[in-house]
């Protein structure tokens, strides 16, 4: 059986190369990076008094980046 040039794997008609770690690492970050900055917006917007604390802030922050990075994931899984 032939194998792949790039990625040194069994060519069927199916093959589909793994995408590169580095690839992958850039898009959770921006995954995480966009959720975090939702999660600040959605508090700046319902916190117009500014009663939230900066761990509230860097709750919210968080929360927003595993939650954008769980439905990544999700989306991409095969």
């Amino acid at each position: 059986m032939a194998t792949c040039p790039r990625c040194k794997g069994h060519l069927t008609e199916s093959h589909k190369c793994p995408r590169r770690p580095l690839i992958v690492v850039a898009e959770i970050t921006a995954a995480a990076l966009a959720g975090g900055f939702v999660g600040l917006l959605l508090v700046a917007i319902f916190d117009r008094a500014g009663q939230i604390t900066d761990t509230d802030y860097s709750i919210s922050v968080l929360a927003g980046a595993l939650i954008a990075v769980g439905i990544h994931r999700a989306l991409r899984s095969p």
